[in-house]
């Protein structure tokens, strides 16, 4: 189901490591388009991905960039952003659409304007007054999500499936939009809910469809993975290193894969195993193996990135 990481190269590793976050004025560029597409195709039929940027996200600087050396625990990293007093440079927030011949598929559902809402955290102020000291949204009535699928002619009452790569405030925002979707997460990630701030209650209740890749899952893989379109061509993995329960989402076209990465880097640049990587990951092990297994995979399109649009449509022309 994933790739080892040394027999996949395709003509994209030219778009995922060429473009590097230290070219200021691309990646500016890039942050100000608001959507970008490419037109491919499965098995001859046409398919279309779409990024949506809702917002930005801004944190701590050694939640951007580990500070500390990798091997220390989770706990102690975290309290070392929580301790860091300076921020990084604001990120963009990508939600993605797949456009497939069995369905509309959304990857995330990024923030909501509510998160800068005090009334909103009511039910657990001391809860919102610590994600806020160290998380900041930037995400304005117009921008979601939904009015995002608006504008790029899609109908955000037929989204079929939406994948959480995770559970973090930045990609669970507007699941409640989105009522008639199945929400595919992990047991695994449920279970760590209170400890990664999962916030079940500002985005799901009793009426939110679930699914869990970990447990509806082949399991036949080293990994757990649902193929959510019949013919096998998307595809849900539980891939645990950024949280417990971390997805990873694959679409395999007939011009080459694409890969929907979520935070286990916040940059394609940054999958290089090599590379500096974030603060927050909760198993740094499992993140420089997925960042391993995927060198080289095809076009890798993580959460946070600005090179996003230019990537997305200069891979497979």
């Amino acid at each position: 189901m994933l790739p080892n990481g040394s027999s996949h190269a395709t003509r994209l590793t030219v778009f995922n490591s060429a473009v590097k976050m230290n070219i200021v004025q691309q990646s500016r560029e890039s942050v100000m388009r608001s959507h970008a597409s490419s037109q491919l195709t499965v098995n001859g039929r046409p398919v279309a991905v779409h990024a949506m940027l809702c917002g930005s996200v801004t944190v701590k600087r050694s939640h951007a960039v580990c500070c500390v050396p990798e091997r220390t625990p989770a706990q102690l990293r975290f309290l070392t952003i929580l301790a860091d007093r300076k921020f990084a440079d604001p990120m963009p927030i990508w939600c993605y659409a797949i456009d497939h011949p069995e369905g509309l598929f959304v990857v995330d559902a990024g923030a909501s304007p509510s998160y800068n809402d005090p009334t909103s955290w009511e039910p657990d102020a001391r809860t919102g007054a610590v994600i806020r000291s160290f998380i900041k949204l930037d995400v304005a009535d117009g921008q979601t999500l939904p009015d995002q699928l608006h504008r790029a002619g899609l109908r955000p009452d037929s989204v079929r499936a939406i994948v959480l790569t995770h559970q973090h405030i930045d990609h669970t925002g507007t699941v409640p939009a989105f009522p008639a979707a199945d929400v595919w997460t992990t047991r695994a990630e449920d279970a760590a809910a209170n400890r990664i701030g999962a916030l079940h209650w500002r985005w799901r209740d009793a009426a939110t469809t679930i699914r869990y890749v970990d447990a509806e899952g082949n399991h036949a893989n080293p990994v757990a993975a649902v193929d959510l379109t019949s013919d096998g061509t998307l595809t849900a993995i539980h891939t645990p290193g950024h949280t417990p329960g971390s997805v990873t989402v694959r679409l395999r076209t007939d011009q080459g894969d694409v890969w929907f990465t979520g935070d286990t880097s916040f940059t394609a640049s940054g999958m290089d195993p090599a590379a500096p990587t974030a603060g927050i990951h909760s198993d740094m092990r499992q993140v420089r193996l997925l960042q391993t297994r995927l060198q080289n995979a095809g076009l890798l399109l993580p959460s946070h990135d600005p090179t996003v649009p230019d990537r997305l449509e200069a891979a497979f022309r």
